[in-house]
């Protein structure tokens, strides 16, 4: 057993070294699906930002790709932030933010192959709108809709309120402003906007925002009408910026697929010491339930990671602790049925001593879904404040979590509604336990496996322009 616990995700993706956040350009292209990410090559930490790549023919292994886009003198020269892809009259073509000192523009950049991207300096969008600063412009997502292009671009309006500006094109390089797509009703909703995506799930549009300033994501499920999104269904998608910056992109089969970054939660001289910085959510599948919420969960090729089971438990109307097994990397499908008005949950990474534990706690009368992380670690140099979201059950309505543990990644996704996501570090060798609990008499139903790495054999930074060698992860499905 090692003297310390390893941090590092096996099945969440992260860089080959050195930092990396927001998740770019999601695109499906000759039978691999691409996903490019803000990255640092140099450093552990935010700054430099190229887009690093990677590559997946089933969603589940991934194949590390040559840099698709590094700074270059010009409107980009500090540095190349976060966008979308979109195929241009059969042209792979990226829109995204380039950064200097003075102002943020929407750039873009072309491709033969998704391998080899340039930059055209000549197809920019310079000048934001009256009440728009120049730094709060930026994270374009492209999509077509009724024969024409069109571009939503996160903005703050006067430094109150978030906001969606819409830009509209017939060829994807002449834009028109078309004025705000959606402008934030309060200050609650954040204000300004990161990473806006608005894209259609059978008859209606979803909106998706990050709240910046640290405040979460937040979901609009509503009508796109006449150049304008009118909402009739809002709620929190990921809250406490435990997953931030979401991107989403429909696969071929239709599915709308929806990645996140997770970022560190401890001092930088931890994540220096380990020369990498920031994971990926795994891919998640969205829906609109009946009730017209957005709904989430982790798509199904996931669980072909799953490797032992470790757990399989049923139990009537018990107290106390139903369930014991142990792991660093699980997969858990929980089910508690009939509950009275305590609390359930689970019990993960806990040490023989008891001392480090992290708590997952669902409270019926409180409506609350936490993540208590206060013994999560005995370190000082971690984040351990508890994430809470609203979560209001019925009395007879059963709690279904979907629980990826991940060594320092944590995703607890609940009822398919929310999703809690955030890290945690604990320091003892023995802390790998895991349990189930009830305060009062539930029915449990619980299964857990193991997991598998979504790499195989040694990674390397491929340097712009290089292309991979032999791949080094499987094409076919794993078994």
């Amino acid at each position: 057993m090692p003297a310390v616990p390893d941090h590092r995700p096996a099945y969440h993706f992260t860089a080959p070294s050195n930092w990396i956040n927001d998740p770019n350009g999601l695109a499906f292209h000759a039978g691999r699906y691409h996903l490019n990410y803000q990255y640092n090559p140099n450093a552990s930490k935010w700054g430099d930002i190229h887009w690093g790549h990677a590559s997946s023919a089933d969603l589940v292994t991934w194949r590390d790709e040559p840099i698709s886009l590094a700074p270059v003198p010009g409107h980009d020269a500090g540095g190349c932030f976060s966008g979308s892809y979109a195929l241009v009259d059969g042209q792979p073509t990226i829109y995204y933010t380039g950064y200097t000192a003075e102002r943020q523009v929407q750039c873009v950049a072309t491709s033969p192959d998704l391998q080899r991207w340039t930059q055209q300096p000549g197809r920019t969008i310079v000048t934001p709108p009256a009440g728009v600063e120049a730094h709060d412009f930026r994270d374009p997502y492209v999509f077509r809709h009724d024969g024409r292009w069109y571009m939503v671009v996160g903005a703050s309006l006067d430094h109150e309120h978030g906001q969606a500006l819409l830009y509209r094109s017939d060829d994807g390089v002449t834009w028109e402003h078309r004025g705000a797509l959606f402008t934030s009703p309060s200050d609650r909703y954040g204000r300004m906007w990161e990473c806006p995506n608005f894209f259609p799930i059978g008859d209606r549009w979803v909106l998706t925002v990050s709240l910046w300033l640290g405040l979460g994501v937040h979901a609009f499920v509503g009508r796109f009408e006449h150049e304008r999104f009118v909402p009739e269904w809002d709620g929190p998608l990921d809250v406490d910026a435990g997953a931030f910056a979401h991107l989403t992109m429909h696969a071929p089969d239709g599915r709308a697929l929806q990645w996140a970054w997770m970022n560190e939660q401890r001092d930088q001289a931890d994540i220096d010491a380990d020369g990498w910085a920031g994971a990926m959510t795994v891919p998640r599948e969205l829906s609109i339930d009946a009730h017209g919420r957005l709904n989430l969960r982790p798509v199904a090729e996931i669980s072909q990671l799953r490797r032992d089971a470790v757990a399989r438990i049923a139990t009537e109307r018990q107290t106390g602790t139903h369930a014991s097994f142990s792991g660093s990397t699980l997969d858990i499908e929980a089910r508690w049925t009939g509950r009275d008005r305590g609390k359930v949950g689970l019990n993960l990474l806990t040490s023989a001593d008891g001392r480090e534990t992290t708590r997952i706690v669902y409270w019926q009368d409180a409506r609350r879904l936490s993540i208590e992380r206060e013994r999560s670690s005995l370190s000082h140099a971690v984040r351990r404040q508890n994430v809470h979201a609203h979560l209001a059950l019925a009395p007879d309505e059963a709690l279904d979590l979907r629980v990826l543990l991940d060594h320092s990644v944590l995703e607890v996704y609940a009822n398919d509604r929310i999703c809690l996501s955030t890290r945690v570090y604990p320091t003892l060798p023995d802390s790998v336990s895991a349990s189930a609990f009830s305060d009062g008499p539930a029915t449990l139903a619980l299964q857990a496996w193991t997991m598998g790495s979504i790499f195989e054999g040694e990674r390397r930074e491929l340097m712009r322009g290089e292309s991979p060698a032999v791949p080094s992860i499987p094409e076919a499905p794993l078994g």
